[in-house]
């Protein structure tokens, strides 16, 4: 098992390493384009900083919850805290290559061809953002069958449904993301495509906490989290219209707020966990 976790701790390192590089040459590359517009926007700069805080924030959340992961005495990746790292990992990825967009779609001072794949690659981000908790959340439907029917699901028929949901989900997602003809069409369907979900995986939840399912994380704070995260993702919206100070840094702490109630939820057990 000692192997296993060295080969995990290189393999994350990895992961880590790659994702950093292959950001800071695409800011470089750009930068001269990029840095003229903080230059010209007092408001873009105060974004960019609290930008960076929450990326910070984020790859502090999913490192603490690997090192949990990799603290178990057995390791798998379908453990709760490895997808939960996952998730944080993947959404910190989605948040550093919204930095770059929204300065390229702000300033415009990149081709909107280019942007419209830059927002394509980062709606796919979005989607492999939500597919570690789909994977937790799914666990739902072996304990309603498993409650509800007379004959019991076992672990491998579930574990084949849960693998099909979740690749027809990817496909038709991907299908929408190649498609896609602009910018305004893709900033309309991604809310369409994941508000949805993320009440699917809110109500999941809080389905698995009411029947003390989900024992390694705290169920229904998680639920609500991700509820708010619905309204938060509203509220950013309008109050980022005006590119005003106050409402855009008003946003981004609201968005902060509800991910360090996302990361709580991760990791605190329930009362009947802890028994």
């Amino acid at each position: 098992m000692e192997e296993k976790k060295r080969k995990f701790r290189l393999y994350l390192i990895s992961v880590v390493t790659i994702t950093l590089i292959s950001y800071i040459v695409l800011f470089i590359l750009f930068w001269d384009l990029l840095g003229g517009v903080l230059i010209a926007n007092q408001v873009l700069w105060i974004g960019f900083a609290i930008s960076l805080s929450k990326v910070v924030i984020l790859a502090l959340m999913s490192f603490y919850i690997f090192r949990r992961w990799l603290k178990q005495d057995a390791i798998f990746t379908s453990d709760a805290y490895f997808l939960f790292g996952s998730f944080f990992w993947i959404l910190l990825s989605g948040k550093i290559l919204d930095i770059f967009w929204n300065l390229g779609f702000v300033g415009s001072v990149l081709d909107m061809n280019y942007l419209l794949f830059l927002l394509k690659i980062r709606f796919a981000i979005v989607i492999l953002t939500i597919v570690p908790i789909l994977f937790v959340s799914l666990e739902a439907i072996l304990t309603f069958v498993n409650l509800y029917k007379k004959k019991e699901m076992n672990k491998q028929q579930f574990n084949k449904i849960r693998k099909r949901i979740i690749i027809i989900y990817i496909i038709l997602i991907a299908v929408l993301i190649i498609i896609a003809p602009s910018v305004p069409f893709m900033n309309i369907m991604l809310p369409i495509i994941s508000f949805p979900m993320f009440l699917f995986i809110s109500v999941m939840f809080i389905y698995m906490y009411r029947n003390k399912y989900l024992s390694q994380a705290h169920g229904l704070i998680i639920g609500l989290s991700f509820f708010l995260l619905i309204i938060a993702s509203i509220i950013r919206s309008v109050l980022s219209l005006s590119f005003e100070a106050i409402p855009v840094i008003t946003a981004e702490f609201i968005d902060i707020g509800v991910y360090i109630l996302m990361f709580i939820g991760f990791i605190t057990k329930p009362g009947y966990g802890k028994k």
